[in-house]
Formats: C-alpha cells, structure tokens, sequence
C-alpha cells in the first residue's frame, strides 16, 4: 500500500485540488483559473454523471442506492442520515474519480473541482501541501444564493413537503460544510470559507497565490 501511494503522489503531482461543499462558488473559480492557466478542468459534478451509470449494488452500495431513490427518499430522509450518506457517497466515487484523473494526458496540469473531492481521499495524494485547499460558504451565503436558483425549488417539488425536503437539503449542505472544514483543518490544510464580503475575482486571486500560480 505503501508503494502504491507513492505511485499515486508521483503519477498526480500536476493536479490542483479545489474541494468543498456546494454553493460556495467553486466552478466558478475554477473556470477562471483553468482559462487563465491553460489547465485542464476535471469537474466532479459532471464525472458524477458519468458514475452513476456504471456503479453497481454491490460495489458501490450507497451510490447506487441514492441514485435509484425517489426525491422523497432522497430529501425526507433524517438529516444526519443525508451527511452520512453523502460522506460515504464520495468516499466510493472517489476510486473512480481518480482512476479516471491517472488516466490523463500528463502533459497538461489539470484543476479538479468538486464536493466529492473529501479531504481524507484527496490528502494522500498530494506531494505539496500547496496543491490543494477546499472551499465553503457560511450558512448565511448558502441561503441567499440557493433563494436565487429556480431550479432548486424543483428538484423538490415532487416531495410530500417540499419546504421541509429543501430546509432538510439545506441542513444536510451546512452540515457537510462543517465536516469539510473540521477536516481539512484537522489536516492543516487551507479552507476558504465565503460570506460575500469578498468578490469572485478576489477569491481567485487568493487560491491563484495559494496554488502558487503567479
């Protein structure tokens, strides 16, 4: 194991990691930095898409369970049980995710983004601290800009309550930015957290100087 996480280091030492919980302007940011730097962008949103038809019951069970659920299962389930599953969601899409990052041309850095992107399976493979740091919002910035997207609304409205199912996706959101946080500080490594004070330029700049880009 030991050997292979060596291989692992080596093999992605030009991926920048940008981790976090939704709605904290992650794509966005990433977006710019990909087109400035000429990097190759790996978006786990849309990697996620591409999982979710191949995984099976019995390799990856809770991915493959959440992806058969109604959205009345998916957002009326207790909260806690919402960041569990998510947790453990990412936990096995994250093999996936990697084995397709190996899979790259190595001649291009690249920049992957996304929440699936947990620090204890990102961490590991870092040769540099520098190579990757997470981002969330605070509750408050998470509210006010999940308020503005008319499709959210809809991803609940077949639910039996949909207030209740968007407060408990809101909760369950909040929560796993509180996870992401603990730990990657736990780890030492950087977090960003938005509250709207700063522009989307200024937070690119700083994860630009983080990454050592300039």
């Amino acid at each position: 194991m030991r050997n292979q996480g060596t291989m692992f280091r080596r093999e992605l030492e030009h991926v920048y990691w940008i981790g976090g919980s939704p709605c904290a302007g992650k794509s966005s940011l990433a977006e710019i930095l990909a087109a400035r730097y000429g990097l190759y962008l790996y978006q786990a949103d849309e990697a996620y898409v591409r999982h979710e038809k191949i995984v099976t019951q019995e390799s990856h069970p809770i991915f493959y369970k959440l992806t058969h659920s109604s959205s009345e299962d998916v957002w009326m389930r207790p909260v806690e049980q919402q960041v569990e599953e998510e947790i453990r969601l990412y936990q096995e899409e994250f093999p996936l995710i990697r084995e397709e990052l190996l899979a790259l041309p190595k001649s291009q850095p690249i920049l992957a983004e996304g929440a699936a992107l947990l620090p204890e399976c990102v961490i590991p493979l870092l040769s540099e601290r520098q190579q990757a740091t997470w981002i969330i919002p605070t509750e408050e910035f998470q509210l006010t800009h999940y308020g503005r997207r008319a499709w959210a609304k809809e991803v609940v409205k077949t639910c039996t309550n949909p207030e209740q199912a968007f407060h408990n996706w809101m909760q369950r959101d909040r929560r796993f930015a509180a996870f992401i946080e603990q730990e990657a500080s736990r780890w030492g490594m950087a977090v960003m957290v938005i509250d709207g004070t700063r522009s989307l330029t200024d937070n690119t700049t700083l994860v630009e100087r983080y990454f050592q880009l300039v």
